[in-house]
């Protein structure tokens, strides 16, 4: 999904947001605008999608939605201020006119029980989503007909974030997120096992803290229950060189190569200097660079190659990064994908001050030689930036 060209909608009259979405197609190199319902996608903030072809959108008052912008099927998730460090304040008609965040946490250097409060911060009602929302994981996609009834079964939502890089999770028919009891951790990415598809109401869900620790979360989609957890990889320590010499921190990612087989992506970028094909370089902060891969082996993280053509770790698989749920796709099922190269999007993390200011860090990196180019069709669209572009594995249920 492409960011908006503010030129196109002055030419439509301005003053509006406009109804419709773009999409460049990575199978022919062209874009394509598709209707979308209201709220405006044109003032959404992507913070999640899923290989089931949905969305996780905040609009200009943070409230999320599920979207399918294939179908236009829509469901309202659960408003923000039933998490519980955050606070909305209300005028006559109900409408918010501004959000509270506020932080507690342990005091490492006192007593166990001993807490630090942070004063909250106060946050205009589109302001919030920049500050509350990391990433959003669709557990289970929603099915025509089961979108709110409790217990139905219609979807499940895993939520990493702030303060403190959280986990909440929403189910069908749920009026507030439940936070899970992690305090001690700082979740990093979560994606759903393609080995367990929702056996009788249960998927299995990996997810993977800041210090690469992973737990396997066993959730039941259908009811309201804690998810059971089990830990199945330690931390990862193994930096390279080279990503302690970066001067952008990396990101990690979890992506599950094959069902039960795990890695860990660390994507490391670097201030923005030489990309030629760049519109306007001065206006690009950071730029990717190189991605380093770790793999579960025997229960321990172990560096693995990538740079060695179809003999890489992702010989003729295609790895997508971003907002989106970390996905790898054979490239024999999609002849217009290339292997052994990691399709990435800008993932943040954004300010509302700089988030239209600069261009998105948005490329196709070959592994094979470290290689750096731009989708094919997508230089000029790339000149906007506003919304960050995401990843989208179109699909017509709903």
């Amino acid at each position: 999904m492409l960011p908006f060209d503010p030129t196109v909608r002055r030419r439509r009259g301005g003053g509006t947001s406009s109804e419709g979405a773009r999409f460049l197609s990575l199978s022919d190199g062209r874009a394509y605008s598709i209707p979308q319902p209201a709220p405006a996608i044109s003032d959404r903030l992507c913070v999640g999608s899923s290989p089931d072809g949905w969305l996780v959108t905040a609009d200009a008052a943070s409230e999320l939605h599920l979207l399918n912008p294939l179908t236009g099927a829509q469901v309202p998730l659960p408003p923000p201020d039933t998490l519980p460090f955050v606070h909305a304040s209300r005028d006559a008609d109900g409408r918010v006119v501004t959000y509270s965040l506020r932080c507690c946490f342990a005091d490492d250097d006192a007593d166990e029980a001993a807490t630090v409060l942070v004063p909250p911060e106060s946050f205009a009602p589109d302001r919030l989503r920049y500050e509350l929302y990391e990433k959003a994981i669709l557990v289970s996609a929603p099915r025509e007909g089961h979108t709110a009834a409790p217990g139905s079964g219609g979807y499940a939502v895993m939520l990493i974030c702030q303060p403190l890089s959280r986990i909440a999770i929403a189910r069908a028919g749920d009026t507030r997120w439940t936070l899970l009891d992690t305090p001690s951790r700082r979740w990093a990415d979560a994606m759903r096992a393609s080995s367990t598809a929702s056996a009788g109401g249960r998927q299995l869900v990996y997810a993977m803290d800041s210090a690469g620790r992973v737990e396997a979360w066993d959730m039941d989609v259908t009811a309201d229950t804690t998810p059971t957890r089990k830990a199945i990889a330690p931390p990862c320590c193994c930096c390279s060189r080279r990503a302690c010499s970066m001067s952008a921190a990396c990101s990690r990612y979890l992506v599950e190569l094959s069902p039960g087989r795990l890695l860990q992506v660390h994507r490391l970028r670097d201030a923005a200097n030489a990309r030629r094909w760049e519109p306007r370089p001065e206006q690009v902060e950071y730029t990717t660079v190189a991605a380093e891969f770790f793999e579960l082996i025997g229960g321990r993280w172990a560096p693995v190659d990538s740079w060695n053509g179809r003999a890489g770790i992702l010989a003729g698989r295609a790895l997508f990064l971003g907002k989106n749920t970390s996905l790898c796709i054979p490239v024999d099922d999609c002849p217009e994908l290339r292997g052994n190269c990691v399709y990435f999007t800008d993932d943040g993390p954004w300010s509302h001050e700089r988030c239209r200011e600069v261009a998105p860090d948005v490329g196709v990196l070959d592994l094979a030689d470290g290689s750096y180019r731009p989708p094919r069709g997508a230089a000029r669209d790339l000149l906007w930036k506003w919304p960050p572009p995401v990843w989208v594995f179109p699909s017509c249920a709903d």
